[in-house]
């Protein structure tokens, strides 16, 4: 059954890339990267079980995959039609399009020095302070927006020496997550963003497909040594929160102790499962509700009163978190400190059933292109305002592992950072655009 599934997951690829994304230029970035970033949850745990290696309940697994399919399937339902219905387009000039391209790569560098300032510096500083922790990270995707315009740019361009450097920046993403926080995760999930939108503006996708396999193997292999490194890096940074110098030199451990992937490794198996399987955690989850052991929540997992900033309410309580949720759902426990998000199969699920998977992945993916077209028509434009109302909100949507209401905070915390950056002028393209017209 699992490779059954297996090969309808590719195929639902397949079908997004043709008929969703489509051409080069038509956008798309926000739809592949949130696909793609659910597929790096689910689909890896299954390999270990076709490789033959004996984990855990076979059987929940293939209920928690088939679920999981059947919301990737809604989800590419609702971003080809919505991709049907927007026939928007603008015919490219020659001369325009060069300056716009070096525009916005300047414009680019600009953004990824505001976003790196704000994940790495402002975030920090504003622990503490009501309602402004929220606002500043929502405005540190300007770093990943950034990196779109750069790359943007180059692509344009049309100049091989810059893509490759744009990409070869790439794994410092990953390394900035872990240095600074001990997580892998948020930097994997921003290489994916940038990588999506480097694919859906490309016309030279072939080696996007050539690298693919190899790419997917080295990064397997990465996350198996990573776990073996992990509870080490975790160590340092959360409890003895060493130095830069201490924190690197231990993360160098995962390239002086590389492994390639082999699913036939138990410990490589159990470690794909751990992270990269949240099939079981939905398995378990359908088939406890199935049984009549827990109820649906019919939206109680996403709290009204979440949406009010504490700076008007300070005494608003906290949102539960994703182990909470998964051990209500599932009666599955988990050891204090652990890191445990929800994902949205899960939490469509106990709020709604099956039908609340079908109709919650259908209206991301409805909501995805229609971000990525509008995002991709103010990149045609020029309309820097429209490209960051809609990207900030976008990119902030791009966690399917993460909880639906602290995603739905952080889209509206994005939207409010989008609106303070224009009032504050530091998104502003018009003065370089024409300044390098001219040059043209």
């Amino acid at each position: 059954m699992l490779l059954n599934l297996l090969i309808v997951w590719a195929a639902l690829l397949l079908v997004l890339l043709i008929f969703a994304i489509g051409g080069p230029g038509k956008g798309g970035a926000l739809t592949l990267a949130y696909f793609m970033g659910l597929s790096l949850i689910h689909v890896p745990g299954v390999l270990p079980f076709l490789a033959g290696v004996s984990l855990g309940d076979l059987e929940v697994t293939e209920i928690g995959f088939e679920m999981t399919i059947f919301g990737m399937a809604a989800f590419v339902l609702g971003a080809v039609l919505a991709s049907w219905n927007d026939r928007r387009s603008v015919a490219e000039n020659g001369a325009q399009l060069r300056w716009r391209a070096q525009a916005f790569e300047h414009l680019g560098w600009r953004s990824v020095r505001f976003g790196a300032v704000a994940y790495f510096v402002l975030v920090p500083l504003s622990f503490g302070v009501p309602s402004l922790t929220s606002i500043v990270a929502a405005s540190a995707t300007l770093l990943i927006l950034g990196l779109w315009l750069g790359v943007y740019g180059a692509a344009v361009a049309a100049d091989p020496l810059r893509t490759f450097v744009m990409l070869a920046l790439m794994p410092l993403l990953p390394l900035a997550t872990l240095v600074t926080g001990g997580i892998l995760g948020y930097g994997i999930y921003w290489v994916l963003s940038v990588v999506a939108f480097l694919f859906v503006i490309s016309r030279r996708r072939v080696w996007f497909y050539i690298a693919s396999p190899i790419a997917v193997f080295l990064g397997l292999s990465l996350f198996v040594t990573y776990m073996g490194q992990r509870a080490g890096i975790r160590d340092l940074v959360w409890e003895k929160h060493a130095g830069i110098v201490d924190r690197l030199e231990r993360i160098s451990t995962i390239a002086t102790d590389f492994q390639l992937l082999d699913l036939a490794s138990p410990p490589q198996a159990e470690a794909l499962d751990e992270r990269l399987n949240q099939n079981w955690i939905v398995g378990t989850a359908v088939r406890r509700h199935e049984g009549g052991w827990s109820y649906l929540a019919h939206g109680a997992t996403v709290t009204p009163w979440a949406f009010i900033p504490r700076v008007v309410w300070p005494d608003k309580p906290d949102i539960a978190g994703g182990g909470d949720i998964v051990s209500e759902f599932t009666g599955i426990r988990f050891a204090s400190g652990t890191s445990v998000g929800a994902g949205q199969v899960l939490e469509f699920y106990v709020n709604f059933g099956t039908l609340g998977v079908l109709v919650g992945f259908f209206a991301l993916g409805l909501t995805l292109i229609r971000l990525d077209r509008g995002i991709m028509l103010a990149l045609t434009t020029v309309d820097t305002r429209g490209l960051l109302l809609r990207a900030m909100p976008g990119l902030t949507l791009l966690q399917p592992g993460g909880n639906l209401v602290e995603i739905l905070v952080a889209c509206v915390a994005a939207y409010v950072g989008a609106r303070l950056v224009l009032s504050l002028r530091l998104f502003r393209i018009e003065t370089t655009a024409r300044a390098t017209q001219r040059a043209v």
